[in-house]
């Protein structure tokens, strides 16, 4: 997915906050190509689903049945007339009206009984053509924990159950689960209940290790970096300033702009300018012959078998300086190693758009968001092990 069609991605409505208060909970993430997926328990009784966890989304949405079009998946939809606790939300509910998404009364929509209104409508629409159709409503929600036997569940949240669906979210996703600071993500509906926080610790795509998330709880190493967020639109996203770009000894790139922090985007977006002085600092660095993509998707790759793994590159750190600290990116987060194509590649490319730093950056840090204090923490991780 490009930085545009991210960006088209819109933060979603007002929610309210009536959920049991717990300390703090983690969850697992796990590695899924290019993005992480967490699995919830939807419902009562509970069924569990996949879904892409995403820090650029508000909405939480599940495929379920009836579906009038479903994406592949290895598991069937939900099916909400299953379970006791699904409750759609009236079109003429204060609740069906948010910013930003197609919403109304379910259109020709039939019931036996008279007192029934129509559901709410609700059309989640992406710029990669992926979109989510299907009903707003509210139901139980418990996030499997790999410290607990039983996790708490959330009641009342509010999710897209979605009967058509277009475009993709990977054979193993059955929806989106939204992590944006707008108010209708999972993060901000618990809001109070877990402090308004919550972290996540992301192991190499590569590794096969679950992923670490965590709700209400502080980064609390030594090593923490803390940055301001800054208020931009949309809501949805995590922005943050970033000053300028260093490459080993060499003199710093200026950018001056702000940046969205994405979980759900793979690689590290940049302006043309600053991607190609990054590109060519890091290609006189290296020392080694670039060879090409044979999928032309990469700009900058190099033989795997020559290089060894990214170590065997021997990048100079990347520092990126961004407004209140310094975040240094290793090899890891600035090369992506293509096993099928026997390639190590630069793990960024450019945009027209917000710059945005992907997922593939973040790893090995611990990154925690408090949307109350609106600020953004980086903690340098082992996240294999954490």
């Amino acid at each position: 997915m490009t930085p545009l069609q991210r960006l088209q991605r819109a933060p979603l409505g007002s929610i309210s906050h009536s959920h049991n208060i717990h300390r703090y909970q983690s969850s697992y993430l796990i590695p899924n190509g290019g993005d992480y997926l967490i699995k919830i328990a939807l419902g009562t009784p509970k069924v569990e689903i996949t879904a892409v966890a995403d820090t650029s989304s508000d909405l939480i949405w599940v495929q379920c049945s009836p579906c009038d079009e479903c994406l592949p998946s290895k598991s069937p939809p939900f099916i909400p007339k299953k379970s006791s606790t699904y409750h759609p939300i009236s079109c003429t509910s204060p609740s069906c009206k948010y910013p930003h998404i197609i919403q109304g009364c379910l259109p020709n929509y039939t019931n036996k009984s008279s007192s029934s209104s129509s559901p709410c409508y609700y059309e989640a629409l992406y710029g990669d053509g992926t979109q989510s159709v299907g009903i707003l409503a509210t139901e139980t929600i418990s996030l499997p924990s790999p410290n607990e036997a039983t996790s708490p569940s959330h009641t009342s949240i509010k999710f897209g159950c979605g009967f058509d669906q277009r475009g993709q979210v990977g054979v193993q996703g059955e929806g989106i689960f939204g992590l944006g600071a707008g108010s209708l993500s999972l993060v901000s509906q618990l809001g109070s209940s877990i402090n308004y926080k919550f972290s996540y610790c992301l192991a190499p795509l590569s590794s096969g290790v679950p992923s670490k998330l965590t709700f209400g709880a502080h980064v609390t190493s030594s090593k923490v970096l803390t940055i301001p967020l800054v208020t931009g639109l949309p809501s949805t996203f995590y922005y943050i300033t970033l000053n300028d770009i260093s490459i080993g000894n060499n003199a710093s790139v200026p950018v001056n702009q702000d940046i969205i922090i994405d979980s759900g985007t793979t690689l590290t977006y940049l302006p043309q300018t600053i991607y190609d002085n990054i590109k060519t600092a890091l290609s006189t660095a290296i020392k080694l012959t670039p060879v090409p993509d044979p999928l032309q998707f990469y700009d900058l790759c190099y033989d795997a078998r020559r290089s060894g793994s990214s170590g065997g590159l021997n990048p100079p750190d990347v520092v990126f300086h961004f407004k209140g600290a310094d975040v240094v990116l290793k090899g890891i987060n600035t090369f992506r190693t293509l096993e099928d194509q026997g390639l190590i590649c630069l793990a960024m490319s450019t945009t027209e758009g917000t710059p945005i730093l992907g997922n593939i950056a973040q790893v090995n840090f611990e990154v925690g968001f408090n949307l109350h204090s609106k600020k953004v923490s980086f903690a340098p991780t082992d996240c294999t092990k954490h």
